[in-house]
């Protein structure tokens, strides 16, 4: 695979990696019939979960004008199902520990490419309006709900978060039971400024190349995030920013939810404003339990062991609470 996935340098050589994977619609994917292609990207990506008594289903569901790749992993026996929602500019590989932790602790797994992101289609890291990335997770909860047994619980992180926490608001999250938001993506470091140079920016140009930011310190994760994960975007969308600065107008007077939700955040974050962040999710959220991972980046569920496992821990504890 790592041959394979070398070849992939840019946009059009990813979509020819789409092609060769043959994406099936998830409801009639055969889960012990996959391409070598396939494979290889389970296995680079650690998505693959040999050994562990799990059918994994990997193929696409329509939503829209957009097909998303999906993948549904679902133990012989689990307790619950978690939805994952991942990050801004990633894909489901960011998910790779999370996935095999909640497995190994009995739960059945739902996770998909966001539109324009990873193995999806879309305008790479573009969108419009969030709501469309709303509407994707609604119709891939009825795929989820089709499939998988309940309750259902969901983990957002960072831009994962920022779905949840609209969800939340609009009082549109009642397929889940247990909500939680990882480093939630509200403000980004710098965000007033960035108003400014976003306006100098838009003039010439629709993207801009990304600054790979220290945001682990996890050095095996930094490096194949930066060199190896080709499916990770290289630019940032102003469209994408502009639906960013259009979501925060739009939730700033919406009043408060009184949900329980669990909200991790590591206090070397410097992807995002989290001192502001967590002021917000306060006042947004009077019943939130806040966890604070002292000496962790943004990338909680990716970060050296001792703070990884902090966060993971605490993930557990709050979907075993009764």
């Amino acid at each position: 695979m790592l041959q394979i996935m070398d070849k992939i340098t840019d946009n059009q050589e990813q979509r020819k990696l789409k092609e060769r994977l043959e994406l099936e619609p998830l409801a009639t994917v055969d889960p012990v019939a996959y391409s070598d292609e396939a494979k290889g990207y389970f296995a680079h990506y650690g998505l693959d979960c040999e050994g562990m008594h799990t059918e994994h289903m990997f193929g696409s569901f329509e939503s829209g004008d957009f097909t998303l790749a999906a993948h549904l992993y679902q133990p012989a026996q689990y307790t619950a199902t978690v939805v994952l929602l991942h990050g801004y500019l990633n894909h489901t590989g960011q998910f790779k520990n999370l996935i095999r932790f909640l497995l190994e602790n009995n739960y059945a797994v739902a996770v998909f490419d966001l539109p324009g992101h990873g193995l999806s289609s879309g305008e790479k890291g573009a969108i419009d309006s969030f709501e469309k990335y709303i509407t994707v997770t609604q119709d891939f909860m009825r795929v989820v709900k089709d499939r998988l047994k309940g309750p259902c619980h969901a983990i957002g992180f960072s831009t994962g978060a920022t779905i949840l926490i609209e969800m939340l608001l609009e009082n549109i999250a009642g397929d889940f039971e247990k909500i939680a938001l990882a480093a939630p993506l509200i403000h980004w470091t710098a965000y007033e400024q960035s108003k400014g140079t976003y306006k100098v920016y838009k003039q010439f140009t629709d993207k801009i190349a990304r600054f790979h930011r220290k945001n682990s310190s996890d050095k095996e994760y930094l490096v194949f995030n930066k060199t190896q994960d080709y499916l990770h975007s290289k630019h940032l969308s102003l469209r994408w920013v502009k639906a960013l600065f259009d979501w925060n107008d739009k939730i700033d007077p919406m009043g408060p939810c009184d949900r329980e939700v669990l909200v991790i955040q590591g206090d070397k974050d410097g992807t995002v404003d989290w001192k502001y962040n967590m002021d917000l999710v306060k006042q947004k959220f009077p019943n939130a339990k806040i966890e604070m991972v002292p000496g962790a980046n943004h990338e909680l569920f990716n970060e050296a062991p001792e703070y990884k496992q902090q966060a993971l821990n605490l993930i557990s504890d709050y979907l075993k609470i009764r």
